[in-house]
Order: structure tokens, then C-alpha cells, then sequence
């Protein structure tokens, strides 16, 4: 995973978002908003470039607050029995509808993290096995330059499938933070920045 040192004009901003995980382990597309108000105002050419973002997931009724690690249910029960689900998470300047919509080369997304896993259950009780793939295709992976923004920047999660640990029918959390620096934007930046949003 790349990273990218603070520059002396960068500033660090962090925020918490919740968001909801019912019964079945699933949660449709939310999104949650970090207010860059403070740094960004097109009348007046103030813009941020988001150099890198950092995501940190919570359970905040754990012991700890850590996420755990394993994600699924084991149904010892039923020899053959295959559950699969997943978590994405991702940063992006504009509210796409269908979570499936949302990639790397997707128009407005500034950064993508999911989390999927599959277990199987091959001979009942005496034999299981569990699998995790994290992929993180971050700011400096995708924008080495930094994004620019001018406006507000949403947070999107959805969850598929997360069934058999605490998360279930519960309220967990983002920790967000990112590193950007302070620019004036000219109207080539905002040009730029349309021609980006219509580019798929």
C-alpha cells in the first residue's frame, strides 16, 4: 500500500461515521458526508487536493473495538454448505445509486475498499475452511497528483452477507482521515473536473 508523506501545507482531517447492519448481515448503499466547508468554496476558488485517505472499520461492542477477522457463519451442520459475502467502502464526489456501479474506474471515485470472503464446510463437523480477500485501491494509487474538490465528500458503504458475528442487527463504524493540501482552483480545474465526471 502506498503512502504519502504530509507536505508542509497539508492538512489532516478525520471523522467517525456510522452506519447500520441488520439481521441478515447486509446493508444497502449509505452514504455519509465529511464537511469540507472550511477549505472549499468555488466562489472564491478554494479547493482541496485529497492526497491520500485512510479507512479504519469498528465495532465499537467489541472488547477493543476492533473488526474481526472472520466475516461468516460455519454451518458445520451441512456438509458442502458455501456462505459468501462482502464489504465496500469507498470515497467519491459523487452519490452513485447502485453500489455495483462503483469501481476504480469509475467517474468522481477517489478511492475503493472491499472486503470479501467465502466459507465452505466440506465433511460436517471435522473440516472447514475460511478465505478473506482486503484490496485497497487508495488515493496515491489512483490519483498520484492528489484529486481535486471543491464540494462536500461522501462516504459509501454497502455490506452483503456479513451473518454469524457481532455485527449482525447492529450500528458499527468508519473511522475516516484524510491528508489533503489547500489550492486555488482555476476554471481549467473546474473544467477538468467535469470533463472527469463525464468520462467513464
Amino acid at each position: 500500500m502506498n503512502s504519502m508523506a504530509k507536505g508542509s501545507n497539508d492538512v489532516i482531517l478525520r471523522d467517525r461515521l456510522q452506519f447500520d447492519i441488520d439481521a441478515l448481515g447486509d446493508t444497502a448503499l449509505v452514504y455519509g458526508r465529511i464537511d469540507l466547508s472550511d477549505y472549499v468554496s468555488i466562489p472564491e476558488n478554494k479547493g482541496l487536493a485529497i492526497k491520500e485517505i485512510r479507512f479504519q472499520m469498528r465495532d465499537p461492542t467489541s472488547a477493543i473495538g476492533n473488526w474481526p477477522v472472520n466475516l461468516g457463519q460455519f454451518d458445520m451442520a451441512n456438509v458442502g454448505n458455501q456462505s459468501r459475502g462482502a464489504l465496500k467502502v469507498f470515497a467519491t464526489t459523487t452519490a452513485y445509486e447502485d453500489v455495483t456501479d462503483v469501481g476504480i474506474a469509475s467517474p468522481n471515485v477517489i478511492c475503493v475498499y472491499t472486503q470479501d470472503y467465502v466459507i465452505n464446510t466440506d465433511n460436517g463437523a471435522t473440516y472447514a475452511w475460511y478465505d478473506r480477500r482486503d484490496e485497497f485501491f487508495g488515493t496515491p494509487d489512483l490519483h498520484p497528483e492528489g484529486y481535486d474538490v471543491v464540494t462536500d465528500l461522501l462516504i459509501g458503504v454497502a455490506c452483503d452477507s456479513i451473518r454469524g458475528v457481532s455485527l449482525e442487527d447492529s450500528t458499527v463504524e468508519i473511522d475516516v482521515m484524510l491528508i489533503a493540501e489547500p489550492k486555488k482552483i482555476t476554471q481549467k480545474d473546474l473544467t477538468q473536473m467535469l470533463t472527469q465526471a463525464q468520462d467513464l
